[in-house]
């Protein structure tokens, strides 16, 4: 059965690489008319762009839909399928104009078969999001608009949600309360449409294979060959001529080879058989080398959190004793060119205003400082036995690559009290059951925004997070009240006092900021990435030979 997969797929690529020849006689002026190959760390699984939660997904669906918005290379919004759109004075009513030659395609369909992209496609869409039995991760992302926390809550019907279509070409938005960040919100891959004929059509197969899946963006899925047992698997896309614009398409096609691990898409890479990758192991031979591009994005924020039921550890003053224990800038002796020092929440990756939020909001006067003497002095007036500090350990992941760092935070807290706390690294799937099972005591714990948002992230931290949950009433009325502000400007001072009571509570210490990067040749170019969904986007990716 294998030989007879593997006979099949070298046939494939044979034909597809026929094809190629002739869409491929590129012009070498211009760049265009290449075939992009990228490399995934396992299948997508599923590419129902309102349920999955997938990162290599969030690269497929990224060039095969598109919705009314989209963010262009340099993280700003720029229209998609909507041709304008009109924003009430008071905020809270948003109408979108479509433009009128966007078309739902898949392999295999004629093109006068083709049918357009309509408002009621997007009223679809948002009512599968919004409702509960979808289980979708974005779902909460969109709870400004109009019904969306009952709906959500099982309270009210989906038809219920303020998402509606007049007519064939405009979709009209109703908020609950203005949301500057809602145009943002829109370019996430969970907004794009769905049309509900063929949606029911799959009876519940919606997006698991080429069959199954309708495209409205700038390429279509041709075929997606995955085995579990096998190797060779991939999904082949072509240039969607059908795409309201299709000569700012610039390659012919694109292919998506699944492999097994992140160490695998770096060999890849490396062996010069993918043209792009996404990876968090520091590029030294890359950033040296004038035949490569390298983007650096810092979009993860690494800490140290506490089990909440721990009778130790809920002492707030033995908290404090080690949070005051931590010499950040020692620490970077440890770390790895991955790493830097982070004292505050909000990672440097998210933009407010056009520039790096950590730029205009300094985390440096935010930090729990570093004073061994008086977290001696807050320990010793401890009463809490030796045996149960003695008990205490760092559950890290194995798959986090700069142990040396925790390793001198416990040497440190060792010279200054007297005790040892140790280490404990295990596999990442165990890690994870033991954080959802409660079995640790402290933990290495990391979060990323979905989104450029600071609010995505400070939302992490309200009461109903397992690990992060701040139950305090006052940092509620902060997050609550994000609402009551339709400027950026105006919300500006509230995040960095919210940052500043998740410090004061010890919920979370933050110890570092970590890196991820893009690099693709130097001779490709207009290739780009969102830094936090991981989505890669080729529509006008060119090659030169």
């Amino acid at each position: 059965m294998k030989r007879l997969l593997s006979k099949i797929t070298s046939l494939f690529l044979i034909a597809e690489f026929l094809f190629l020849l002739t869409a491929c006689s590129k012009q070498e002026d211009t760049g265009t008319g290449y075939l992009f190959t990228c490399t995934l760390s396992s299948n997508p699984e599923c590419i129902d762009p309102q349920y999955t939660a997938n990162e290599n997904a969030e690269t497929v669906i990224a060039n095969m839909m598109e919705g009314l918005l989209q963010l262009d290379a340099y993280g700003r919004i720029i229209l998609a399928g909507a041709d304008s759109y009109e924003i009430s004075d008071d905020g809270l009513t948003y109408q979108f104009k479509l433009k009128n030659n966007c078309y739902w395609y898949r392999a295999g369909m004629e093109e006068k078969d083709a049918k357009p992209v309509t408002s009621k496609d997007y009223v679809f869409a948002f009512r599968r999001l919004l409702d509960p039995d979808t289980n979708a991760p974005h779902a909460s992302d969109f709870l400004c608009i109009q019904n969306a926390s009952d709906i959500l809550a099982g309270k009210q019907k989906t038809e219920k949600l303020g998402v509606s279509a007049p007519d064939g070409g405009t979709v009209i938005f109703k908020l609950e309360y203005p949301n500057e960040e809602f145009l943002l919100l829109l370019t996430q891959n969970c907004a794009v449409p769905c049309n509900e004929d063929f949606f029911l059509s799959t009876k519940g197969r919606y997006g698991l294979s080429e069959d199954t899946i309708l495209c409205n963006g700038a390429f279509y899925l041709t075929k997606w060959a995955y085995d579990d047992y096998g190797s060779g698997n991939f999904l082949t896309f072509r240039k969607n001529n059908l795409y309201h614009d299709p000569d700012q398409i610039a390659p012919s096609s694109l292919q998506f080879n699944i492999m097994r691990s992140q160490s695998e898409v770096d060999e890849e890479f490396s062996s010069k058989n993918s043209d792009c990758i996404l990876t968090t192991t520091y590029p030294t031979a890359y950033l040296n080398s004038s035949n490569y591009t390298v983007t650096t994005n810092s979009v993860r924020t690494w800490g140290l959190i506490f089990n909440p039921d721990d009778e130790t550890l809920e002492n707030q003053q033995l908290r404090k004793a080690l949070a005051n224990g931590i010499d950040r800038a020692s620490l970077s002796e440890h770390m790895n060119q991955n790493f830097k020092p982070a004292y505050g929440i909000i990672p440097p990756a998210v933009q407010i205003l056009g520039r790096s939020y950590r730029e205009l909001y300094a985390d440096e006067p935010l930090a729990i400082p570093y004073e061994p003497a008086e977290a001696a002095e807050l320990f010793d007036k401890l009463e809490i036995p030796v045996n149960a500090i003695n008990n205490l350990k760092i559950l890290i992941p194995d798959s986090f690559d700069s142990k040396e760092t925790i390793s001198a935070i416990c040497q440190e807290w060792q010279t200054i009290f007297g005790q040892y706390i140790g280490i404990e690294t295990v596999p990442y799937t165990e890690y994870q059951q033991r954080l959802t099972d409660g079995d640790y005591s402290i933990a290495l714990y990391s979060f990323k925004p979905e989104s450029n948002s600071c609010e995505n992230i400070l939302y992490q931290f309200s009461e109903q997070s397992k690990f992060l949950g701040l139950h305090n009433q006052e940092f509620n009325q902060i997050l609550n009240s994000f609402s009551d502000y339709e400027q950026l400007t105006d919300k500006f001072m509230l995040y960095g006092k919210a940052e500043e009571m998740i410090l004061n509570q010890l919920v979370f210490i933050p110890l570092f900021y970590q890196n991820s990067y893009m690099i693709h040749a130097s001779n490709n170019k207009e290739i780009w990435c969102n830094p936090f969904s991981k989505a890669i986007y080729f529509q006008k990716a060119k090659h030169f030979s």
